[in-house]
């Protein structure tokens, strides 16, 4: 077998004639059952293909044993074999979880937590663990330490997103199906928007959660995967309820197509002072006529709408700020103590001092952020709206060195905030979004949409992208 790489305006992929070649998770898992090709043989061509492509984009942290627990489940799981990898905050048996961090030691998990649980129920067989940045608290894994960023395989000039960075470069490169993510201010959404793929952010609860979220006065974290195609997201959301339902929720069920005419929002604002870059707007106003063409009701909604004001950025920082401290010291605990914090980021230490500078706010921030589920729901109904629509960002993708860790942390911060103005809102109000692939901006690099919508709307979301998927085909990197 052969893996090829091609290197063209600095694009890198792995497609390849082999038994992978241009599948699909749904696909390879059907190759599986019939025969076409083993489990095994799956996991050859995908550690070949991770192997080749992960000198260009660095997204591999950690390699497992190849043909692991994928193999061994059940032969009725939905992506039985298929090759897939897990972010590396997540505790998973054999590999160090070091959340991004060069401060903590590389000791190996001696067992699997509740998240890879259930992303192991699917069968999907984990063969590494993929990079992210400290924590998971920016939306570019680039490190301080000397370690080589993860870099976007469209064009290697550029950043793959954050946080589950390594997870959308190795799936945008042909050189995974499908792979695990976790979003809490959009770490599934904007790198899924930024490398041409599908990311959904379910309902706050509707996937197992880490344990230690249950205790967050806000938990803003969702798990889910980064995938080529919307089917492929839908069959894990449907494989992954099968393995644990939320009863408090409505079923997401399987969702296999484009569904009924609804009403759509528009929404062509930031929830920051910086608004919306019109390379970012542009794609998504062109959808917004098609999908009206198709007989959708457009509507046109504003941030007032969801009565949302400046406060809400500064609240979300002030929040950021104490979840980087919660992070730290959990991480340290898991550690018994084995913790450098010298080698901490200096993204991590800036949001850890602005912490310690806002902590008398932290209470008014946290009653503030509590009240915008509400405000979100109490939206949809008001404006009889189905869904949002938006870009999924609010900048065209930076090149690496723009979200650099190392420069002035005020700087940072500021050039996050007017990258990241659309995907938080979601976080907090725990409705579900969907990035999907929305075009192609000037330097050939993938802009994504977004589909929002109410608590437990997953399936309407999954309908919407089915939809664009059909009447705007997703670019392939290969192609």
């Amino acid at each position: 077998m052969t893996t090829d790489i091609t290197a063209s305006s600095c694009r890198v992929h792995a497609v390849a004639d082999d038994v992978l070649g241009t599948l699909d998770a749904t696909a390879v898992a059907a190759a599986i059952d019939a025969g076409a090709f083993s489990a095994a043989d799956a996991a050859d061509a995908a550690v070949a293909r991770m192997r080749a492509v992960d000198a260009e984009v660095g997204a591999v942290r950690w390699w497992g044993a190849p043909r692991g627990a994928g193999v061994r489940a059940p032969r009725g799981a939905a992506f039985h074999g298929v090759p897939s990898a897990i972010k590396e905050n997540t505790p998973f048996a054999g590999l160090p979880t070091t959340i991004g961090s060069a401060a903590l030691p590389d000791a190996p998990a001696a067992k699997s937590g509740p998240v890879a649980e259930q992303f192991l129920a699917t069968g999907l067989n984990v063969l590494a663990s993929t990079a992210m940045p400290e924590y998971g608290l920016t939306a570019s894994a680039e490190f301080a330490d000397g370690r080589a960023p993860v870099r976007n395989p469209w064009d290697t000039r550029y950043t793959a997103g954050g946080s589950s960075s390594g997870a959308a470069a190795l799936v945008a490169s042909g050189a995974l199906p499908i792979a695990h993510g976790n979003d809490g201010g959009g770490s599934i959404r904007i790198p899924a928007a930024l490398n041409g793929l599908v990311g959904l952010k379910g309902t706050r609860g509707r996937t197992v959660g880490a344990p230690e979220l249950k205790v967050l006065p806000v938990n803003v974290v969702s798990e889910g995967v980064l995938t080529r195609t919307v089917r492929d997201t839908a069959r894990y959301f449907a494989a992954a309820e099968r393995h644990q339902r939320n009863s408090a929720l409505p079923p997401v069920g399987h969702v296999s197509g484009p569904g009924r005419r609804r009403r759509i929002g528009l929404v062509t604002e930031s929830v920051t002072e910086y608004g919306i870059d019109e390379a970012c707007l542009a794609p998504v106003r062109s959808l917004a006529e098609e999908l009206a063409a198709q007989g959708h009701e457009i509507v046109e909604l504003s941030m007032r709408d969801l009565h949302l004001d400046g406060g809400f950025v500064t609240d979300f920082l002030t929040y950021w700020g104490l979840l980087a401290a919660l992070e730290v010291a959990g991480s340290a605990a898991a550690a018994r103590g084995r913790i450098d914090r010298a080698a901490l980021d200096p993204v991590t230490r800036g949001l850890l001092r602005a912490g310690r500078r806002s902590a008398l706010a932290i209470p008014g921030a946290i009653r503030r952020l509590r009240a915008v589920e509400g405000d979100y729901e109490r939206m949809f109904v008001e404006r009889g709206v189905d869904a949002m629509l938006s870009p999924t960002m609010t900048r065209p993708t930076p090149r690496i060195g723009h979200l650099d860790p190392g420069q002035p942390f005020e700087e940072f911060m500021a050039r996050t905030v007017a990258m990241v103005g659309i995907t938080p809102l979601n976080n907090v109000s725990g409705g579900p979004a969907i990035s999907v692939p929305c075009g192609i901006d000037s330097a050939g690099l993938p802009l994504g949409a977004q589909f929002a919508g109410p608590a437990g709307t997953e399936a309407t979301l999954l309908e919407l992208a089915y939809e664009v998927e059909e009447i705007r085909p997703f670019a392939r990197i290969d192609a």
